[in-house]
This record gives structure tokens, C-alpha cells and sequence, in this order.
């Protein structure tokens, strides 16, 4: 016992306030040496609590070596500064270097939580109520954490309620996929009849009801895709160690895509959550709308999502801010580029996309081969030359390149490219024109404080925030774990995998089209009606566009068993910004303004990547632990 006494000690000697809003703005524990002394007093009890919710990940912790790779780690984004993504990206990671394993770390989360469970019991200074509350929120916080393993590592070890001993070796199997993806929807049906409908201002951050079933709904749809749910499995032959049975499941199963369909439709039918909309005179403004998703705190679209500013997590969320702002900005880096095969998925005001493939011959859109878009000729889209243009949401004009102009509201709202004006940032410079080029202002040609690509990204940048002012110039978001668009889109992709003529399909659909300031899909692609591969394709694309940035992408490529093709063997794609973007007059027609692959070469994708690897150490010391298949 002295171990466990011992590890609860160091635990909340270094404690810190975590999560979402004013109910984890608490002061540090005095230390307590037994499980008596924290579990008898409400105060103690209640601050292990608050150790439970410092689990729930921090998913802009871009630059921090535990933090989260997501975006830059998938075909969408690219981190210029040296970083253990690139070795993820260049295919030289390896079980002794594991960047961002999160096994851990997580199972001590869980072991906390299972702490916490078997003892807040002995607390008779809160109610029997106010103990079933707790329980269900630690018990929510765990199976949260279960998912995040299993979108990561596929099949994990369910210890259930019991408490490991941090120093001991164990000798014990993961649980087949199935089984660990039934246990957290169980956990998450449970709870969620025990949690709040919705919770008072001062606890907005804890779990809902709501929050509970649209997490499961998110795995329910992960567990149902391609890479798991097949009858060719890549798995085919990996085994448990200690009973001989499949990992993972050898044969397609319609019912899943049903039962995740489900799932996301008992969130919508709560009738408690809407997409974020803001109106002008009367009249819908997507801008606006868009721009209120993340700025407008705990709108009614957000279900379950965390502040970026709690603790020691501050520093992070400026950073997170410095990275994507441009270097023309008050203390800024303008680190993170956006590919250029994101770009492409935008579409145009028109409601249709521009690029319909590359000339890689790729079945899927996206394909390999950045350099040569096939252009659909009805969407309007040109590469050829500049074109006088007024940015609908900063209403400031500028000549820009002609592939930025007509585009859909949320290019406007994610993207910054080479020499728009941007009117947020310093207060003291406002209408920054941002020139991406060698030599501009936002280009640093012997450090990394400049995008790869000629693109950063401007979804999650308040535009008026002033860096200048040090910490009391950020306004910060609220990162989004979980939002009604996402449970939409869940709700659409497993309609189309099994009944794609259901009326919701368009509703929904529909629903995210009209916010996003684009026309009916029907409307613009009335041959996808009869068609479930057209239909699959263009709700991959929505979902690509809606929830960029959002951490989505990189587990999608994976779930769909595409990143095999759209992230390996090929570069990422921008402008080249090795060289001057020219000046204004000459837009489009200098070397800067050709998709040019960046310098980091090729990326690399083999089949083992699909899941993380466990790190050797923790191979070493559970012999019977199985390692993720082809590692």
C-alpha cells in the first residue's frame, strides 16, 4: 500500500486546474498522506476530482512534445518547425520513439478515475446524490479516454474498475475491438442517463447527457468504417496472446452503420442543440455564423468542448494562437501551413467544387498529384491571373489570385493566403498585408516563423485580438470535443452506407449547407441522387471542409482506409515560397503562384500506420501485450 499511497501524494502535490469554466478554479490541495485523509473531507474529494478532469486532452497543444499531431499529421496541415510529426510523416518512427504515444499517460488517467470510484464513498460530507453525480462524471471522463485509445491504438486492455499498481509488471492481453467499443457505448448509454440535461453556467465544461450520447455516436461511426468494419481485413491474422481470438472483426456488419446512425439521431431528436446562426436584418449571415461556432462561447451548437485558457495550459493556447497567426503579427510565427489539396476541397460560392481529382488517376479525389488539378469547368474556378476582390467578412478590398476569388464562406473564414489584408492582430496594424514570398513580412529565411505552403490557417485566430498587450490582448475559443455539425455529418455517413435515399440525408446535409452560406446539394448535384459512391464522396469532401482544423481529418483517412493513398508516397503541396510573390500587378504570374510540393520531400503512409504502435517499454514490461499489427 505505501506504492499507492505514495503515487497519491506526488499526484496532488503536483495538481492543476483543468478543463472547461469557473467550477475547476480551485486551489491546491494541502497534502494529504492516506486515502482516508482525501476521501473523508468533501474538499479533498472534490479536488481529486478535478485531477480527473485534467485528463480530457488539450487538443491545441500543437508545439508540445504530449501534445496533439492530429492536424498536421494528416493531409491538411504541416508543422514548419522541427517536430517528432515529421518523423510520423516521414515514416521513421519506431517503437523505441513513439511521438506523442498516449498509452500512458491515459491508463494513468484511468487508474485515477478507478481510484477516485472505489473511494469517494467514504466522503459522508456529500450527498448520496452528489456522489452519483461524480461518479457519473469520472465515469464519463474514462470512457472518453477509452475512446481516444481505441480511435488511436484499435483494440486496448479494459481494466474495468480495477486499480494497477504503477510498478509492477503485468502480464495481460488487449480486449478484442468489438468488445472495447460495446464497453465505452455501454459506459456512455449508462451515464448519460444519470448526467444533466444541460448544466448551470457556472459548471458549463462538465459532462451532459447530451455530450455522453454524441461521444458514443462518434465511435459507434469510427468503429463501423472501412478499416474495421470489412470482410478483407488488414487484421486478419493479428491475435490475442492469451486466448487465440481475432483482434478484430473478419466480416462487414451492416448493423454497425445502423446502430451509429442511431446514435447520432437520439442526440438531434434531444431538440436541445442547433446549429450556430446569426442573422443580419433579418437575413442568415454565414460569416458571422461561422465565425460564432468557436467565438460565441458555449453556443447551442457546442456539446461537449474545453477552454483554451484554464492553468497551465495558458501559455499553450498562446502559443497554439502564435503559431497560426502570421509573422507580421505582434510576437506571431505563422508555423502551421495548410496543403494545398485542403485548399482544393473548399468550394466554390456556387455550392460546387472546384477540383474534382489530380491527374495521378487516384480513385479518390484527393488523389496524389497536387501539381495538376482536374478542374471542373461548371464551378467557376480559374488559376489564370488576379482579379480585383473585397473579402466579404473583412469587407476590405485587395487584388488577389483568381483560384481565391467566388469561393465558398468557409475558405474566407479558415484560410489565409499570400497578400490579403488582414484587419485583425496588433491594434496598431490593422489591413496587414501578408506577403508569404521570400523576403515578405511574414517569411523568415533562416528560422521556421513561416508557412511551408504560403497558407496558414484563420479558423480558431479572434480577430480582435491584440498580441501587443501581452495576455490580456488573447481572446481564446472553445475548443470543440464535440459539436452538432460533427453529429450531423456521423448521422449523414451512416445513412448513405445503408439506406443513402432516407429524406435526412438532404435534411441534414442541407442544414450544414445553408449555415455555411452555400446552396442545397441536391441543387448543385442532382446526378448524386441515385448514386451512394458520388454521395459518399461529396459527404467525405463536406466533412473535410466543415470540420477542418478540428482534429477530424487525420482519424478520417484512417477510418476510411484512404491515407494509404492520399497521405504516402507524395508531397504536400502550396505556392513556392522560395521565391518573391511579385508585386500586386503581377499576381499570378510569378514562380510563387505554381503548386510547387515542399521541400520536406515525400510523405510516407505504410499499412502498420493505420494504428499506433505501443512503446517498446511497455512491451518489456507486459509480456503478453500485443503489438499493434505490422510493427
Amino acid at each position: 500500500m505505501k506504492t499507492f499511497n505514495f503515487f497519491i501524494i506526488i499526484a496532488f502535490v503536483g495538481i492543476i486546474s483543468t478543463a472547461c469554466d469557473s467550477f475547476l478554479d480551485q486551489q491546491p490541495l494541502d497534502q494529504p498522506t492516506t486515502i482516508s485523509d482525501i476521501f473523508t473531507k468533501k474538499i479533498n474529494t472534490e479536488k481529486y476530482l478535478y485531477q480527473c478532469y485534467s485528463y480530457i486532452p488539450q487538443y491545441w497543444l500543437l508545439s508540445a512534445a504530449g501534445g496533439y499531431p492530429w492536424s498536421a499529421a494528416s493531409d491538411e496541415s504541416e508543422a514548419t518547425w522541427d517536430h517528432s510529426v515529421n518523423n510520423m510523416n516521414n515514416g521513421s518512427w519506431n517503437p523505441n520513439s513513439v511521438p506523442y504515444a498516449k498509452w500512458r499517460f491515459t491508463y494513468q488517467g484511468i487508474r485515477d478515475i478507478n481510484t477516485f470510484l472505489q473511494n469517494v464513498d467514504l466522503c459522508k460530507e456529500l450527498s448520496a446524490l452528489q456522489i452519483e453525480a461524480y461518479k457519473a462524471e469520472v465515469r464519463f471522463i474514462r470512457a472518453l479516454l477509452y475512446s481516444n485509445l481505441i480511435r488511436m491504438y484499435g483494440p486496448v486492455v479494459i481494466v474495468h474498475d480495477e486499480i494497477f499498481e504503477l510498478d509492477k509488471e503485468y502480464a495481460i492481453g488487449r480486449n478484442p475491438f468489438d468488445y472495447c467499443v460495446e464497453y465505452v457505448s455501454q459506459e456512455f448509454s449508462e451515464v448519460s442517463e444519470i448526467l444533466l440535461t444541460e448544466q448551470s453556467t457556472i459548471n458549463y465544461g462538465k459532462p451532459t447527457k447530451g455530450a455522453a450520447i454524441a461521444l458514443k455516436a462518434q465511435l459507434l461511426n469510427f468503429a463501423a468504417s472501412p478499416l474495421f468494419n470489412t470482410n478483407n481485413s488488414i487484421y486478419a491474422k493479428w491475435k490475442s496472446n492469451t486466448t487465440g481470438e481475432d483482434l478484430m472483426p473478419a466480416t462487414y456488419n451492416e448493423q454497425k452503420w445502423k446502430d451509429a446512425a442511431a446514435a447520432a439521431k437520439a442526440v438531434i431528436d434531444m431538440g436541445i442543440y442547433q446549429l450556430y446562426k446569426e442573422y443580419k436584418q433579418g437575413i442568415l449571415d454565414p460569416y458571422g455564423s461561422i465565425y460564432g461556432i468557436h467565438y460565441q462561447k458555449w453556443n447551442s451548437e457546442l456539446i461537449f468542448g474545453r477552454h483554451m485558457t484554464f492553468g497551465s495550459t495558458e501559455a499553450e493556447a498562446r502559443n497554439f494562437v502564435h503559431r497560426i497567426t502570421p509573422k507580421a503579427f505582434t510576437n506571431c510565427w505563422g508555423g502551421v501551413s495548410v496543403s494545398q489539396k485542403q485548399i482544393d476541397a473548399f468550394a466554390m460560392n456556387n455550392g460546387r467544387y472546384p477540383i474534382t481529382g489530380y491527374l495521378d488517376g487516384s480513385q479518390e479525389w484527393d488523389g496524389k498529384d497536387g501539381r495538376t488539378p482536374i478542374i471542373d469547368p461548371a464551378s467557376g474556378y480559374s488559376e489564370t491571373g488576379a482579379v480585383n476582390f473585397e473579402h466579404p467578412w473583412d469587407k476590405v478590398s485587395m487584388l488577389t489570385y483568381r483560384m481565391y476569388a467566388n469561393r465558398e464562406p468557409r475558405f474566407y473564414m479558415g484560410i489565409v493566403w499570400d497578400n490579403i489584408k488582414l484587419v485583425y492582430g496588433n491594434g496598431l496594424a490593422k489591413n496587414v498585408v501578408i506577403n508569404y514570398g521570400n523576403g515578405g513580412n511574414c517569411y523568415e529565411a533562416s528560422g521556421t516563423n513561416h508557412p511551408l505552403t504560403g497558407y496558414t490557417p484563420r479558423k480558431f485566430t479572434f480577430r480582435e485580438s491584440d498580441q501587443s498587450l501581452g495576455n490580456s490582448g488573447y481572446v481564446f475559443p472553445i475548443w470543440p470535443i464535440i459539436r452538432l455539425a460533427e453529429v450531423y455529418l456521423d448521422y449523414i455517413e451512416a445513412l448513405i452506407e445503408y439506406d443513402y435515399q432516407n429524406p435526412d440525408v438532404l435534411k441534414y446535409w442541407n442544414e450544414i449547407r445553408e449555415r455555411a452560406g452555400v446552396p442545397p446539394m441536391e441543387t448543385v448535384y442532382p446526378e448524386m441522387l441515385n448514386n451512394q459512391s458520388l454521395m459518399r464522396q461529396l459527404l467525405r469532401r463536406e466533412r473535410q471542409v466543415e470540420l477542418f482544423f478540428e482534429n477530424s481529418r487525420y482519424f478520417d483517412i484512417r477510418r476510411w482506409k484512404i491515407a494509404e493513398v492520399v497521405n504516402n508516397n507524395v508531397p504536400v503541396y502550396g505556392m513556392n515560397i522560395t521565391v518573391a510573390d511579385g508585386a500586386p500587378n503581377n499576381i499570378g504570374q510569378t514562380d510563387y503562384w505554381k503548386r510547387t510540393p515542399i521541400y520536406r520531400g515525400n510523405r510516407t503512409f505504410l499499412l502498420k500506420h493505420y494504428l499506433y504502435p505501443l512503446e517498446q517499454r511497455e512491451i518489456d514490461r507486459n509480456k503478453l501485450i500485443e503489438q499493434a499489427y505490422g510493427w
